[in-house]
């Protein structure tokens, strides 16, 4: 079925409360039959979003089990009485004894649910009982909310404006690299491009037209933003991965006249993302 554009976030939030009864059912079996999915067109976020980070059939029940309590206080109720000692937040051990098919590598700080922070246990306490929840950028996805995560904002600009029409010259870069965007897949290495020129908003509006021929967003950041600390880089790494995958997105790194060092961490940080990245500047 092709949900018409008003109706597709209904429909999504219907699959998705039905998805999480099936979840529900794991916790608290029952003889009543198992709720009927309909397909949607486009599909619907939880399976765009599990087939963007190859999740397991287990990852996918973790993360609707974590999602299941933020939105429904009765299912937060049957965690509580499932684990026995009132908690409502589920943790990795009630998962791994109540749901299908589980493996420990999901629990790997390497594995999705943990590396793009789909879930997040606690800091605290040994990990299969620490207390674990959706991040609310992630559950807004689910529910299909579009909206951008909150330590993003002031560093990441979603969309570029571009002008009514580009030079031919310019317009024949941007499609040039609008094919290379193009045949996207996020389980394979992803598009790598630099735009150079003296004009930054000529190449700011060049990106712009490439990403949207090629079918994707553009979420722009600056280089002099990027933290020092290699750590803090490495948590931005992957928020802005995740934000490319939940919004279609490439990202673009704009240099310009980037100092020697900024330039070069900014190509260490662009080397590392597992999204489409069009870097501007001045100079190669």
């Amino acid at each position: 079925m092709t949900a018409p554009a008003g109706s597709w976030t209904t429909a999504n939030q219907r699959y998705l409360m039905a998805a999480l009864e099936s979840v529900r059912r794991r916790l608290a079996p029952g003889d009543s039959p198992p709720p009927q999915q309909e397909e949607l067109t486009p599909p619907p976020a939880i399976e765009v979003l599990c087939k963007a980070f190859s999740l397991s059939a287990f990852e996918r029940a973790v993360l609707l089990l974590c999602a299941g309590v933020e939105l429904d206080a009765s299912f937060a109720a049957l965690v509580a009485t499932v684990r026995g000692d009132g908690q409502r937040q589920p943790d990795f051990a009630l998962a791994l004894g109540a749901l299908e098919n589980p493996h420990w590598s999901a629990l790997s700080p390497t594995a999705p649910l943990r590396l793009y922070r789909l879930v997040e246990p606690a800091s605290r306490g040994p990990l299969t009982t620490a207390p674990l929840r959706i991040d609310e950028r992630v559950l807004h996805y689910l529910t299909g909310v579009d909206t951008i995560d909150e330590r993003l904002l002031g560093l990441l600009t979603p969309g570029i404006a571009r002008p009514a029409e580009l030079m031919p010259s310019q317009r024949g870069v941007a499609d040039r690299a609008a094919v290379l965007l193009a045949p996207l897949s996020w389980s394979e290495a992803p598009a790598l491009l630099q735009l150079c020129g003296r004009d930054p908003a000529s190449l700011r509006a060049v990106a712009a037209q490439a990403a949207t021929a090629a079918g994707l967003g553009l979420l722009s950041i600056s280089a002099a933003d990027l933290p020092p600390a290699a750590a803090d880089r490495e948590v931005l790494l992957r928020l802005c991965e995740r934000e490319a995958v939940l919004g279609a997105a490439a990202i673009h790194l704009e240099l310009n006249d980037a100092a020697p060092e900024t330039a070069q961490i900014a190509a260490s940080f662009a080397e590392k993302l597992r999204a489409p990245v069009l870097i501007t500047s001045r100079e190669p």
